[in-house]
């Protein structure tokens, strides 16, 4: 029996202020990766406030009934 694709993706959502308020930036699956990814925002942007949320994202391999 082949596994059942999930309609959604749960991971991490990264936000940025640039100035005129938050703004969605990227989706990681894994909370070590998006760890790793505000490691690299906070190196070369340190300028600009930066957050992260629990999410969840449409998976595009979902097939729908």
């Amino acid at each position: 029996m082949a596994k059942k694709e999930n309609k959604w993706i749960y991971g991490w959502k990264l936000y940025i202020d640039y100035g005129q308020g938050w703004e969605y930036e990227l989706f990681e699956e894994s909370l070590r990766e998006m760890k790793q990814r505000l490691k690299e925002y906070r190196e070369n942007a340190p300028m600009y406030p930066r957050k992260f949320n629990a999410g969840k994202e449409l998976n595009p391999n979902y097939k729908g009934k």
